[in-house]
């Protein structure tokens, strides 16, 4: 998996990785919220419904995904704007 952006946004820390699978590749985004004590509390993976052909295609829908979360809800999943 690679990592394509790691940022902090309403105290949440997201993360945008490629997966690939069987030749195909996948974008997924998790947010992770920490405890005042500093352990992880909230970790949610959200993964793309979309599958790319190539891992190019993939990296630039995770940039963009990553230009277009605008906040976090409660439940730790991201709000985008539409692009």
């Amino acid at each position: 998996m690679e990592r394509i952006a790691d940022v902090s946004i309403d105290g949440y820390q997201v993360q945008c990785r490629i997966v690939a699978r069987d030749g195909d590749y996948r974008v997924r985004v998790t947010t992770r919220r920490k405890l005042a004590s500093g352990r992880p509390e909230d970790i949610v993976d959200v993964p793309s419904p979309l599958i790319f052909e190539s891992e190019e295609e993939a990296e630039r829908h995770a940039r963009n995904l990553m230009l277009s979360v605008r906040g976090i809800r409660a439940s730790g999943k991201p709000v985008y704007t539409i692009l």
